[in-house]
């Protein structure tokens, strides 16, 4: 008896280590979400090894060969994950932007930029059914960091598990953002729906890499964290006390910007409330 498996990208070694189980529950989804992507994957079984590959580019089908530790991969029995679409509307459960809640604390950190403040996800909506509470979405988004552990075992008052590494990373924005700085972006309210693409702001259900894919394992549980959202940026900044000294720079203030044209990927993992920020870009 055939099976098929559909993966979000093909950075994926498949000899059945950690790391390969880890990307396939990850990115494991549906063909019709595979089609519309710039790149997948599609694996076929029979008698519950793997038998042949196919790599997708832009719905394309290309035959992939597989490696020699790759033949007869046995069937990984993971449930697709389905691309949910960001959509705006005034009824929504979510939240992008917006003020920062007054019962809502920042992490205390002495890093040179301050957290900056992105919303919440509801975990009233059945796709995040899984999740303990709301999530406040918070980031140093102008420090180049590798990853921002958080503990939310306080879920207004979440703390840096990383905090050295937080507190010594750089910014290239230096002569234009310090501590005392402060940016709000406009508020946005917003729904989930599935959907075969993303949208202006972001999706989630699945990640779509903009680089290799760093799919990341709990600090503090030793579990693989779920894909919370994927955020692209575009929302509009509402207030700051910013001001960029050239025109070139102001730019990067105007608007939620991930490292020029980047991707922010929140993961989380429900039983140890810890979440985890990361940033790539194209």
């Amino acid at each position: 008896m055939k099976k098929k498996v559909f993966l979000a990208g093909w950075d994926v070694r498949l000899n059945g280590d950690i790391q390969c189980n880890n990307y396939i529950a990850t990115q494991i989804t549906t063909e019709e979400v595979v089609k519309n992507l710039t790149c997948g994957l599609e694996l076929i079984f029979e008698n519950e090894k793997l038998v042949e590959a196919f790599d997708y580019e832009e719905g394309t089908q290309y035959p992939r060969l597989l490696l020699a530790d790759e033949k007869g991969f046995s069937y990984p029995d993971y449930q697709p994950n389905n691309l949910l679409q960001i959509v705006e509307t005034q009824e929504g459960l979510h939240q992008l932007g917006g003020e920062v809640p007054s019962e809502f604390k920042l992490p205390e950190s002495n890093s040179s930029v301050p957290f900056q403040y992105f919303g919440f996800i509801s975990n009233e909506d059945a796709n995040f059914n899984w999740l303990p509470f709301h999530v406040h979405l918070i980031c140093p988004i102008y420090l180049n960091i590798e990853k921002v552990f958080l503990d939310y075992t306080f879920p207004y008052h979440p703390t840096i598990i990383n905090k050295l590494e937080i507190e010594s990373a750089e910014t290239v924005y230096e002569e234009n953002i310090g501590k005392d700085s402060e940016i709000v972006f406009e508020e946005v309210k917003y729904n989930f729906h599935e959907s075969l693409k993303w949208s202006q702001y972001g999706h989630a259900g699945v990640p779509i890499w903009k680089q290799f894919p760093k799919i990341p394992v709990c600090p503090k549980s030793g579990k693989l964290m779920k894909l919370l959202c994927q955020l692209d940026g575009t929302l509009k900044v509402k207030r700051s006390n910013i001001a960029p000294n050239d025109d070139w720079d102001e730019q990067y203030f105007e608007e939620l910007d991930f490292s020029e044209v980047g991707s922010l990927y929140i993961f989380f993992e429900p039983s140890s409330q810890i979440a985890c920020y990361l940033i790539q870009n194209s």
